[in-house]
């Protein structure tokens, strides 16, 4: 079915038809208008985004390197030399860590006589 020429269509059909387009324009203006606004929207928050991660990384870039001076600040652990004992030490070692134990097991004795009376 063809469509008649223009000017044989009634005005109230021209009109709509008319209004249809402005219509279907305003659409197309709005929705592009609303891509835009969108488009920038999302292009601020990768920015924020971005200087934030800058900031997060300075900061934490700051803080390690003031971890590492206050570690690099503190005294070093003196470091002992290994002691060589010679065999007449080693034997007055253990021969005074043998009295000990004993002494420590007679005053443990004593305490337990004392505890059951």
């Amino acid at each position: 079915m063809a469509t008649p020429p223009e000017e044989k269509l009634s005005d109230s059909i021209l009109v709509q038809r008319e209004n249809a387009r402005r219509i279907r324009e305003e659409s197309a203006r709005i929705q592009s208008e609303q891509a835009e606004r969108e488009k920038l929207q999302r292009d601020r928050q990768a920015r924020h985004q971005e200087e934030a991660r800058r900031i997060d990384e300075e900061v934490r870039a700051r803080l390690y390197l003031l971890a590492q001076t206050r570690e690099a600040a503190k005294p070093q652990p003196e470091v002992r030399p290994v002691p060589v004992y010679t065999e007449r030490q080693d034997k007055e070692l253990e021969l005074e860590q043998a009295a000990g134990r004993r002494t420590l097991a007679k005053y443990a004795q004593r305490s337990e006589e004392k505890a059951k009376e």
